[in-house]
């Protein structure tokens, strides 16, 4: 690859990838947003973590191109139990 060749979407992935995970992080040490609570932090930092899941499950698992009943699935798994996930590290 030279200088002058665009990034490939998996590329783009793995960087947004990598942000997502300085967040979380950040969400787990001192913040700027502690006082807003932990139950904020925490619900946001498993949102990050099923929205990474969506995103590795799509690209990096080749899901995007799979058959539709398969990905549909995959989609709903990762929507009801990220749900599940947020509203049990909430209460």
């Amino acid at each position: 690859m030279n200088a002058l060749d665009i990034p490939s979407r998996t590329t783009w992935v793995w960087i947004g990838l990598v942000a997502a995970t300085c967040v979380t992080w950040w969400f787990g040490v001192d913040h700027p947003l502690a006082s807003i609570g932990v139950e904020f932090a925490s619900a946001s930092a498993v949102t990050i973590a099923f929205a990474k899941a969506f995103f590795i499950g799509s690209e990096f698992m080749e899901l995007r191109s799979a058959p539709r009943a398969l990905r549909r699935a995959f989609e709903c798994w990762v929507v009801v139990v990220g749900a599940a996930a947020v509203i049990l590290s909430v209460f």
